[in-house]
């Protein structure tokens, strides 16, 4: 399952867990919230935050 939280870098919102349920945990929160760090985890045709401690911050 997977949860919200923040990223240690940008401190905005991620997500934690399996990643099978990203879109379902980021879909609740405004994409101007969203973390802002690369690489981005792509599901579908839409662009999340990196899981939580996998991200670097963006150039």
């Amino acid at each position: 399952m997977c949860m919200q939280t923040s990223c240690g870098v940008c401190e905005k919102k991620t997500w934690r867990g399996c990643g099978a349920h990203i879109s379902s945990v980021m879909d609740k929160i405004p994409t101007d919230q969203w973390c802002t760090c690369v690489p981005k985890t792509v599901v579908g045709t839409t662009e999340f935050p990196p899981k939580v401690g996998e991200g670097k911050a963006a150039k």
